[in-house]
């Protein structure tokens, strides 16, 4: 279950454990979760404005019977709501394009979970607007790139020169380094890829800025967004570029991951054949 998430992630989980021990809870419940969550991320805060870590551990302490401590010889399970909180994070995480699920999207999926005495706590009292929340992730977030996209990679503690080798994709010659570290980047995570056509998508639209998002829950701020049906027009395979849209002929299919795309030769070709780079071929020249 836990893959996917980073460190501070992990470590919110950890203290979420402890937390649960010190109050003597058979489970790991919600409340845990958010005082692991001020342990780890001091910056808090910011996304909760009318609370701190203090009045939120007396808030949790006032809601929360404390008992005995737990022994640490028992092994604590995940509350079923705790459950569901971690599965609204990786909903997140995947809106937001991230292929990790960190603090952020924790924080996330304790709003979510609005039935709960705790995202209610971190709305009504404290403030959180998971639209804003999802607006600043989404303008961090970078889309990774190969080494090779920037004429070099690292390896080994120092920078190698790209191969003169060449490989024919689509007619056009891709340099062999640059395509073997682009399947490498969409191999790192274990994401299913299916064969499926190319449909348009509803977006959002930021009127500010005109920035767009698939978080298609943004329009219910009507006064800051506006949903445009089928205005996502367009795709492009991450390896070659190859654009793939709605069309009868072959730019019409593609493979996904729900979040990437790759053409149907990029797949077919280096995805599903991990040798094809360790091997003597004749197409790489």
């Amino acid at each position: 279950m836990f893959e996917r998430f980073t460190e501070k992630a992990r470590r919110v989980v950890f203290f979420a454990l402890y937390e649960a021990r010190q109050y003597g809870s058979t489970e790991i419940e919600p409340e845990h979760v958010l005082l692991g969550l001020i342990r780890e991320e001091k910056s808090l805060q910011r996304w909760v404005p009318r609370l701190d870590s203090h009045m939120i551990r007396e808030r949790i302490d006032e809601l929360v019977t404390k008992g005995p401590p737990t022994p640490i010889s028992i092994d604590l399970p995940l509350s079923p709501s705790v459950r569901a909180i971690l599965k609204s994070a990786m909903d997140e995480a995947d809106r937001l394009g991230s292929k990790t699920i960190g603090i952020e999207h924790l924080l996330l999926g304790l709003i979510a979970e609005g039935d709960s005495r705790i995202g209610k706590f971190l709305v009504d009292e404290g403030g959180a607007n998971p639209s804003a929340i999802r607006e600043y992730f989404a303008k961090q977030s970078t889309f990774p790139r190969p080494w090779s996209f920037q004429r070099a990679s690292f390896r080994d503690y120092g920078f190698r020169t790209l191969s003169v080798e060449t490989v024919q994709i689509h007619g056009c010659s891709w340099n062999v380094d640059y395509v073997r570290d682009a399947i490498h980047l969409v191999r790192a995570y274990n994401w299913h890829w299916y064969r499926t056509i190319w449909r348009p998508r509803d977006i959002v639209i930021y009127c500010k800025d005109g920035t767009c998002s698939f978080d298609l829950r943004l329009a219910e701020d009507s006064t800051n967004y506006v949903l445009v049906k089928d205005g996502w027009k367009k795709d492009h395979c991450f390896v070659c570029r190859w654009e793939l849209y709605e069309s009868a002929d072959e730019h019409g299919i593609g493979y996904t991951n729900g979040h990437d795309w790759l053409c149907r030769e990029c797949y077919e070709r280096f995805w599903l054949d991990p040798g094809f780079f360790s091997s003597s071929y004749s197409d790489i020249t």
